[in-house]
């Protein structure tokens, strides 16, 4: 079992690769992939802010700072005992942790200036193209989950582990010391999630449960994350905007393509070959059906996600190619 201070890492050609760990501590506190990524998270957070400016859209920017130090403080902790205390995997872990959530913060700005709508939303044409294609109705999907109370609540809280998924995986891959595949990882989420955002800015959509309204024995039985309420908050929104955006009214927003898609992608396809990959692949079997319903989605919306990610990875291989043993 390799130690946090296992030096196992050989470079074996010359690219944009990521450098060993030994490289990483005597050179810089920050391999190229996470220098791109947090100029990356940086961008955005500078376009948010011209953004609001243009539209006049209030943000609640000292809030949001404060929802920002965990991710600071995690990049931080991961420089100092990659530099200081020659824990390399430790440091990948936590600087990747650090990035993520620091990208998902400003991400989530730029998609709620996006509120509200100016042009027409796709839903229709979504809702028609399940209809046609795969016979796939929500309010229908969803009423006959409620037969099964115990399933339908069982997958609503696999839907709501997603994000503590991804963490558990980028800690895997650290502790692993896989450090091309932690780079890929988070360069395959932070962009698939940038495509599903210019996507969504586009072509705006909400999602079936702003357009249906299910029974409430339907929704009381599966616990519905995105029920009446959400939808209707939803298309709020999408017609009136919000006075102040500000973390308290974060919800998901984006139905197509469906980023908890992407995520559960991430989940599985990135600790294959490890001995989390089973584990992860039984639990997301039940994500499936969960993002359909409790993520309110569209089969579209789920296809949409599978090409985001598809995307996204190949242009992470691209960017970080396997010139290390893992």
């Amino acid at each position: 079992m390799p130690s946090d201070t296992t030096l196992d890492f050989a470079p074996k050609q010359p690219a944009f690769a990521e450098p060993s760990n030994t490289d990483i501590r005597t050179i810089s506190a920050l391999a190229p992939a996470e220098t791109l990524m947090i100029t990356l998270t940086l961008g955005i957070g500078t376009l948010a802010c011209i953004l609001s400016l243009s539209f006049g859209q209030v943000v609640a920017w000292d809030k949001f700072l404060i929802s920002f130090a965990p991710a600071v403080g995690m990049i931080l902790l991961g420089c100092y005992v990659r530099l200081r205390k020659n824990m390399p995997r430790a440091a990948m872990s936590a600087i990747g942790v650090g990035i993520y959530i620091g990208f998902s913060g400003v991400i989530t700005i730029l998609i709620y200036l996006r509120f509200p709508f100016y042009t027409p939303m796709i839903d229709t044409q979504l809702i028609q193209l399940d209809a046609a294609v795969f016979g796939y109705d929500w309010a229908r999907f969803t009423t006959a989950l409620a037969a099964y109370p115990t399933f339908g609540k069982a997958i609503g809280w696999i839907y709501g582990t997603s994000l503590l998924q991804l963490f558990g995986v980028l800690f895997i891959l650290g502790y692993l010391g896989r450090i091309v595949d932690l780079h890929r990882v988070l360069i395959t989420g932070i962009l698939s999630l940038l495509f599903a955002v210019a996507i969504w800015w586009t072509w705006p959509s909400l999602g079936p449960s702003a357009y249906t309204t299910l029974p409430y024995e339907v929704e009381t039985a599966l616990g519905l994350v995105h029920g009446e309420a959400a939808g209707a908050r939803l298309m709020q929104m999408a017609q009136t905007g919000n006075a102040v955006i500000s973390p308290e009214i974060i919800m998901g927003t984006i139905a197509f393509p469906s980023y908890h898609t992407v995520m559960m992608c991430l989940a599985v396809g990135f600790v294959w070959g490890t001995w989390a990959f089973w584990p992860m692949a039984v639990l997301n079997l039940g994500m499936l059906p969960s993002i359909l319903s409790h993520g309110g989605h569209h089969v579209s919306d789920m296809l949409g996600g599978f090409v985001v990610f598809g995307l996204a990875f190949w242009i992470a291989v691209k960017m970080v190619p396997r010139a290390l043993q893992d």
